[in-house]
C-alpha cells in the first residue's frame, strides 16, 4: 500500500496540473507576500493605522483554511482529483498498472495522494500567510498586541479540522464520478452541478415543499446537500435553519450534519471500489 501511494505522489507531484491545482496556493501567496513585503519596505512610512484587535487579527489569519469551504476552492479540488482517477482512463494506463498492485490498493492510493496534496498545500499556504504577516508587523503597522502561540495554534488547528471534511467530500465525490464517467470533463461537470445544487438547495428545497411537503423534509435531510450547506454556515458561527412550512423547520446541529456527510463520505468511496473492482479494463 505504502508503495502504491509513494508511486502515485511521485507520478503527480511535478505534473502541471498539480502546479495549476494544487501548488497555485503557496506559489501565489508567497509571490504576492514578498510583493506587498517589498513595497512596505520601500514605500514612506506615515502615521500608524488603527489595528484590529488580537482575536480579529488571529480568525484573519486562518483565512486562507476557508479555500475548500468555498465554491471555487472546490472547483479545483475536484478538478485535481479527477484528473487524478479519470485521468487514467483517458491515457488508458489502468492495464499496465493494474497487474502490479490490488485495485483496491489503486483507488485508496490515489485518496491518500489527493487528499494529501491538497491538505499539505493549504497548510504550506497558511504557515507562509502567517509568515507574511509577521514579518510585515516589522515593517508596517504592529501586530495587534494580545497574540499568544497557544491562541493563534487553537485558531488555525480549529480552521483545519472544520476544512476537513469538505475536502473528503468533494475527493470521494469526484472520484466516483470519475470511475462512473471514465472521463475527467465529465468528472469536472458532476462535480460543478453537486456544489451548485448545493448553492441552490434552500431555494429548491422551499419551492418543492409548496407540491410534497413531506417527501421534500425527507430529501432535505436524507441527502447530503443541505448537511454540507449547514455544517459550512456552522464553521461560520451558526448553522442553516430552512423552514419549509409553518410546522416544518429543518435544522441540525454541527455534529449531526458532520456525521451524515461523514456517512456519504464513505459510501461514496465503498461505491467507488465496488464500480471499480467490478470494472473491465482490458
Amino acid at each position: 500500500m505504502l508503495d502504491a501511494v509513494r508511486a502515485e505522489a511521485l507520478k503527480l507531484h511535478r505534473h502541471r496540473a498539480t502546479w495549476l491545482m494544487v501548488w497555485i496556493y503557496p506559489v501565489g501567496v508567497a509571490l504576492i507576500t514578498l510583493g506587498v513585503l517589498i513595497y512596505t519596505a520601500l514605500s514612506a512610512s506615515g502615521p500608524p493605522e488603527a489595528g484590529s484587535s488580537a482575536a480579529r487579527w488571529i480568525a484573519d489569519s486562518a483565512i486562507f483554511w476557508s479555500i475548500p469551504k468555498s465554491a471555487p476552492g472546490r472547483f479545483l479540488i475536484a478538478g485535481f482529483a479527477a484528473l487524478v482517477f479519470a485521468g487514467e482512463y483517458g491515457w488508458n494506463t489502468w492495464k499496465l498498472i493494474i497487474p502490479a498492485r490490488s485495485r483496491w490498493q489503486l483507488i485508496a492510493a490515489k485518496w491518500v495522494v489527493v487528499f494529501g496534496f491538497v491538505l499539505l498545500s493549504l497548510l504550506a499556504t497558511d504557515l507562509i500567510g502567517l509568515l507574511g504577516e509577521w514579518l510585515g508587523g516589522f515593517l508596517g503597522s504592529p501586530l495587534p498586541e494580545g497574540i499568544t502561540f497557544a491562541a493563534l495554534a487553537d485558531a488555525h488547528l480549529r480552521a483545519m479540522a472544520n476544512a476537513l471534511l469538505p475536502i473528503a467530500y468533494t475527493v470521494a465525490f469526484a472520484g466516483l464520478f470519475a470511475v462512473l464517467t471514465q472521463s475527467i470533463l465529465a468528472t469536472v461537470i458532476l462535480s460543478i452541478a453537486l456544489v451548485v445544487i448545493e448553492q441552490l438547495m434552500p431555494l429548491l428545497a422551499v419551492f418543492a415543499a409548496q407540491y410534497a411537503l413531506s417527501l421534500t423534509a425527507l430529501l432535505v435531510e436524507v441527502l447530503p446537500f443541505y448537511h454540507i450547506a449547514n455544517f459550512l454556515s456552522w464553521t461560520t458561527g451558526r448553522g442553516l435553519t430552512l423552514p419549509l412550512a409553518p410546522d416544518t423547520i429543518i435544522s441540525f446541529s454541527m455534529g449531526s450534519s458532520a456525521a451524515i456527510l461523514a456517512g456519504w463520505t464513505v459510501a461514496a468511496g465503498a461505491a467507488t471500489q465496488l464500480r471499480f473492482l467490478r470494472q473491465d479494463l482490458n
